[in-house]
């Protein structure tokens, strides 16, 4: 879905993990937000995008974003309208960007 020509490589990662990162992110949300999609890489870099902190840990994270349907909505609705600062040199603000969009595209019921 996303290419890594959609994306700026950082000094720290290449635009083909922020298109690594960005197509896994839809897979994890179409998939229902199954744990077994919820792998360590996938938590670390998601930790630190649409302001979300990373919640001491992978369970507490997934605890507070994904255990049921009503805290998957949150996890949309956030992602959705977050505000990305940044420049996508230093950060992921331009896979924040198109994940924002997909979300807002995907699901217009929720925002």
């Amino acid at each position: 879905m996303f290419t890594a020509n959609q994306f700026t490589a950082t000094k720290w990662e290449s635009a083909e993990q922020k298109a690594k990162f960005a197509n896994h992110f839809v897979r994890f949300v179409k998939g229902g937000f199954k744990p077994s999609l919820f792998y360590s890489w996938f938590y670390r870099r998601l930790s630190m995008t649409f302001g979300h902190i990373a919640h001491y840990n992978r369970q507490g994270f997934w605890h507070t974003w994904c255990q049921d349907s009503g805290a998957q909505a949150e996890f949309l609705l956030r992602t959705a309208e977050y505000c990305r600062p940044g420049d996508p040199e230093y950060t992921y603000s331009d896979v924040e960007k198109v994940l924002g969009a997909w979300v807002r595209s995907e699901y217009r019921n929720l925002v």
